[in-house]
């Protein structure tokens, strides 16, 4: 439950609500939208929880990372990408080339680039 105040109703049916801890919000409305609708949409914009750090943080602290009590480690395993799959990714290039490659030669080029990688990298 998130307490809130209308404060202006506008012209085009848009409606701003403050809450006690002085944020507000803008909410869109509708002429056969029922309060239950309203506070329904209102409670999506409610203020969020205290979201300021704990007490025994502060800037410059430093700390060891460990398991919860009585959590164990765990070990992360990596993601198996098969060779052909890294390869093709690797002659690809990142997006900014790709966008750069198809802005200069064009999109058919850009195709014709891409199936000559798959051809030289065929899955296995």
């Amino acid at each position: 439950m998130s307490d809130y105040t209308v404060e202006t109703i506008h012209d085009n049916g848009d409606v701003d609500v403050r809450f006690p801890n002085g944020s507000w919000a803008r909410v869109k409305t509708y002429s056969n939208m029922t309060q239950e609708e309203f506070d329904a949409v209102v409670w999506n914009y409610k203020p969020l929880p205290d979201t300021s750090a704990p007490s025994f943080l502060a800037q410059g602290r430093t700390g060891t990372a460990s398991p919860a009590p009585g959590q164990t480690e765990t070990q992360v395993d990596p993601v198996y990408m098969p060779q052909w799959y890294q390869d093709r990714v690797d002659a690809y290039g990142n997006t900014d080339s790709q966008i750069e490659y198809i802005t200069e030669n064009g999109l058919e080029a850009w195709q014709a680039h891409v199936a000559a990688i798959k051809a030289q990298y065929p899955k296995t």
